[in-house]
């Protein structure tokens, strides 16, 4: 893997607690993202931890723990590799032991809910034409994939989500909002593997994600707007309704 190709995998991790496990759920998240696969060696330690910005006792920690999960593979002599494994099975897998408080479901929505319903219609609004055609674009391209694949249907959910909502906000050219929108798809990371591991949840979300781009495409702001908001109550009811 290329250094340059390997910066784009990962974030500098700023939480001073537990670093490795910090460091365990970046590389998870990577892998239930698609932006690890089966197979993938990963950086050496050395420059895991630079690129992290953490120890390399963190990151040895980290692939030790992650070892002992069966989620990598670690060669003597040749490194760290992503097991070779179904992702979605992996992913169901994931959601299962995760533990997400209910408040902290209500928070997260109760801020998408004020900021994204506006940032559609901001987007209906100011957006470039071509910035509109791109989201809808982005639906099409999705929903082709998704015909295509009888498994490894969650990472393109996930890489689906994470890319619609952020280029929506972009749209806006609001570059507080972009930024803001941004810090929540981190904090949405364990959510978003709960969500997408409701039967049907996904794909029902490109669905929806399609109704905001056609809103959108006829400038159609008040239109674009309630659809966002009717996207995000559906997908909140339906973790609270899993929890």
């Amino acid at each position: 893997m290329r250094a340059e190709q390997s910066r784009e995998l990962f974030k500098v991790i700023k939480d001073p607690r537990s670093v490795y496990h910090r460091v365990v759920d970046e590389i998870k998240t990577g892998i239930f993202e698609g932006r690890l696969k089966p197979g993938d060696r990963l950086p050496a330690e050395r420059e895991l931890a630079e690129m992290l910005g953490v120890s390399r006792t963190s990151v040895r920690e980290a692939l030790k723990m992650l070892a002992a999960e069966g989620l990598v593979r670690i060669k003597h002599g040749q490194g760290a590799f992503i097991a070779e494994q179904d992702p979605d099975a992996y992913i169901q897998q994931f959601a299962k032991r995760i533990f997400v408080n209910p408040k902290t479901i209500k928070d997260l929505f109760e801020i998408r809910k004020t900021l994204e319903p506006a940032a559609a219609a901001w987007a209906a609004e100011r957006a470039a034409q071509q910035e509109l055609e791109e989201l809808a674009g982005l639906v099409r391209q999705t929903k082709e994939s998704l015909k295509q694949l009888p498994r490894g249907r969650l990472p393109v959910l996930a890489r689906h989500d994470t890319q619609f909502h952020y280029n929506l906000a972009k749209a806006t050219g609001n570059t507080v909002l972009v930024r803001i929108v941004d810090s929540l798809m981190d904090l949405l990371a364990d959510i978003r593997s709960r969500t997408l591991s409701i039967p049907g949840r996904g794909e029902a979300s490109v669905e929806e994600h399609g109704v905001i781009a056609e809103a959108l495409l006829r400038r159609d702001a008040r239109g674009a707007s309630a659809a966002m908001l009717q996207h995000l109550e559906n997908v909140e009811q339906q973790i609270i309704l899993e929890e």
